[in-house]
């Protein structure tokens, strides 16, 4: 066997006892043996040996939920992001349009990450002012929750949505009192709008995704949960194919095509260790900052209690047609009512006999959870996949809506305190990737900046151990892969990562700002940043001929140094 040993180093295996290690053996993709350094040339006394330099390293990250394609295809978007009202959107919009190419073209402009609870005038946009800065251009510009599409009059028409076009079942088309639509796409009606542009998009996607996906590495994911729809799976599998996948990906696809699915055959988990499939995403609700989170008690200005995306008996029946035949359902729910209903769906299913799935079923988000379900949802084995940046972003925006509900918001530590299973993810481009905002978010509950004081709800404060397992270890229970990978343990995958501080040991502030030196996938190096100043470089580690191996490991003096010159720890 041709191994490789990493050695001079501290590695926090992330194992059942909190095991560390100076050496790690890779041979052949999975990790042979951990321990000393010693007992590792003595393990493997012929192999080539790569000198961390006294870094700290750990598993590799996971990204349990990520809109892969909406991040990549954001390159081609005009961001609406930093617009502090619908005009000067609309601004930006037009100024997109003049520097496109061919800006006599009537081809589609997107764009998105607006938020209207960010601009001087909450309210909700309509398409007559977009109309008159985007001409022909049939336009869609996604909301920052991705629960809610802007289209001017030129989009709706080529979508064939008009005043006589009823609402889907669990969306709204907004309308005037006219009965008009006025160009904002709820929920459901959103989500069919997106689709039908999942085709419009499609060549963008496949030339902008391998970016994307190496961005991800340089960022020390090394796996990644994607819930976009089929043409990100198209996209990922041509990559796959060609040799040309750099990291990890469990699909979770869209339950549009569970029959397709089950027709097929497919089952969660099947695939190999690069590309496999995952479950079948349900929403159950919507959003907080859209208003259609479904909750137990009505709130904000129109004291509605949200919206159900997918009724209940519906919710029920997906689940169990989806467990029964080897799939796992990942149900969207970020209200406290949503969050009872999925818990409602797989004890439903739980109880129906057959076939059950290779991975546990899963909860996206649980933002809100009521008291009475910590046990149940324990009980269920289900995953709560969560976002913990959205917990700080979202401060004013719960405490001004649901201040008065006798709920648990953002709870990952009650969760794991009764038993449960939580798994770390940004929701990307909702939120930002970097995965150790996301962990610094967890374990205090505050902004970069501090805010506020000693941490929102700080009950809910995480320990650094249980935030890193998160964020890198429990979502293998999600994937079927517990067995697999998430722990520097012999016989997993060779996947860690190398850090320019201890993310075990740091304050919380250079836990913030800590930064991935080396990606190792499969034993081999996948991405190595060279000292400060230099341009990253990048390998694809299942592909690259050995023969190759030498340079890289010459420099990696320069990693050493790089490394030690921002610890002085070391």
């Amino acid at each position: 066997m041709d191994y490789t040993v990493y050695e001079n180093a501290v590695f926090h295996t992330s194992d059942p006892f909190g095991t560390t290690a100076t050496a790690l053996v890779a041979g052949d993709g999975d990790i042979a043996f951990v321990g000393s350094a010693t007992e590792a040339r003595n393990f493997a006394p012929y192999a080539r040996r790569i000198d961390l330099g006294g870094a700290s390293a750990m598993p590799g990250l996971a990204d349990s939920h990520i809109h892969t394609a909406q991040l990549a295809l954001r390159q081609a978007e005009v961001d609406l992001s930093t617009a502090p009202s619908s005009a000067a959107a609309v601004e930006l919009v037009a100024k997109h349009i003049k520097e496109l190419a061919s800006s006599d073209d009537t081809g589609w402009v997107f764009g998105g990450r607006w938020n209207h609870h960010a601009w001087e005038n909450p309210k909700l946009p309509d398409r007559r002012a977009l109309d008159a800065a985007t001409g022909g251009h049939p336009t869609a510009l996604h909301h920052a929750d991705l629960h809610t599409y802007w289209l001017n009059s030129a989009a709706l028409a080529r979508l064939g949505i008009d005043a006589a076009t009823p609402d889907p079942a669990g969306g709204t088309i907004v309308r005037d009192t006219s009965g008009s639509a006025t160009g904002i796409l709820l929920e459901a009606a959103g989500f069919a709008a997106g689709r039908a542009l999942e085709e419009v998009t499609r060549n963008d996607l496949a030339r902008l995704l391998p970016s994307t996906l190496n961005s991800l590495l340089r960022q020390g994911i090394t796996t990644i949960h994607d819930i976009d729809g089929m043409d990100a799976w198209d996209a990922f599998t041509a990559l796959h194919e060609r040799q040309e996948l750099p990291l990890r990906v469990n699909k979770v696809a869209p339950v549009a095509v569970l029959e397709q699915l089950i027709d097929q055959g497919v089952r969660t988990g099947s695939g190999d260790a690069w590309l496999r499939r995952g479950g079948v995403k349900i929403f159950s609700d919507g959003s907080l900052s859209s208003g259609t989170c479904l909750m137990h008690e009505p709130y904000g200005s129109t004291a509605s209690e949200g919206l159900a995306v997918t009724a209940p008996s519906e919710l029920n029946r997906l689940v169990a047609r989806a467990n029964h035949h080897g799939l796992a359902a990942a149900v969207h729910a970020i209200g406290d009512r949503a969050v009872s209903n999925a818990l409602d769906a797989f004890e439903a299913a739980a109880r129906h006999p057959g076939r059950r799935p290779a991975a546990a079923n899963r909860i996206e988000h649980v933002q809100h959870l009521a008291l009475r379900d910590l046990p149940r949802l324990a009980a269920s084995g289900a995953v709560a996949c969560m976002q913990p940046a959205s917990c700080t972003t979202d401060i004013e925006l719960v405490d001004s809506l649901l201040a008065d509900h006798d709920i648990l918001s953002y709870a990952w530590a009650s969760i794991l305190d009764a038993g449960g299973t939580v798994s770390f993810s940004s929701d990307a481009p909702v939120e930002e990737v970097n995965p150790f905002h996301g962990i610094y978010a967890a374990i205090t509950r505050q902004r970069p900046d501090g805010f506020p004081a000693g941490g929102w709800q700080p009950e809910q404060i995480l320990s650094r151990t249980r935030a890193l397992h998160a964020a890198a270890t429990s979502h293998t229970r999600a994937s079927g892969e517990v067995r697999l990978k998430g722990t520097l343990e012999p016989g997993r995958l060779a996947d860690f990562i190398v850090l320019d501080t201890d993310p075990v040991t740091c304050t919380p502030p250079e836990l913030h700002s800590t930064r991935p030196v080396m990606t190792v996938i499969d034993g081999r190096i996948a991405w190595l940043q060279l000292t400060q100043g230099e341009n990253h470089e990048q390998v694809h580690p299942k592909h690259r001929p050995r023969r190759h191996a030498g340079a890289w490991l010459r420099r990696l003096g320069r990693v050493r140094r790089s490394v030690a010159g921002r610890n002085p720890a070391l």
